[in-house]
C-alpha cells in the first residue's frame, strides 16, 4: 500500500494518504485548513545494504551539489549498488 506526502497550496502544510489501489478514490483535504488544492511531493526515504561481518565496508549514498543558476542549488543523489 503506497504511501504519498502531498503539501496543502493554500497553507504549506504536508501530510500523508495512503492509498489501497490506484482505482480507488481518496478524499484529499487538509487537515489544518481544509483546502482541497494539494500538490505531490518528493517523501525521504530511509533504506539499509548490505550485511554485517566479513570485513566488507559498505558504501552509502552520497549527495552532490552544484549551483545552477539564478542562485539556485541542484543535487545529485549517488545510490550504492550496480550501476551500467
Amino acid at each position: 500500500m503506497p504511501i504519498y506526502e502531498f503539501r496543502c497550496v493554500a497553507c504549506g502544510h504536508i501530510q500523508e494518504f495512503l492509498t489501497t489501489g490506484s482505482s480507488e478514490e481518496v478524499e484529499m483535504k487538509c487537515s489544518e485548513c481544509q483546502g482541497e488544492e494539494m500538490v505531490r511531493v518528493l517523501s525521504s526515504v530511509s533504506y539499509a545494504m548490505g550485511g554485517s561481518g566479513g570485513g566488507a565496508k559498505s558504501e552509502g549514498p552520497s549527495a552532490t551539489s552544484r549551483s545552477c543558476g539564478s542562485g539556485n542549488t541542484c543535487s545529485t543523489l549517488t545510490l550504492p549498488g550496480h550501476t551500467r
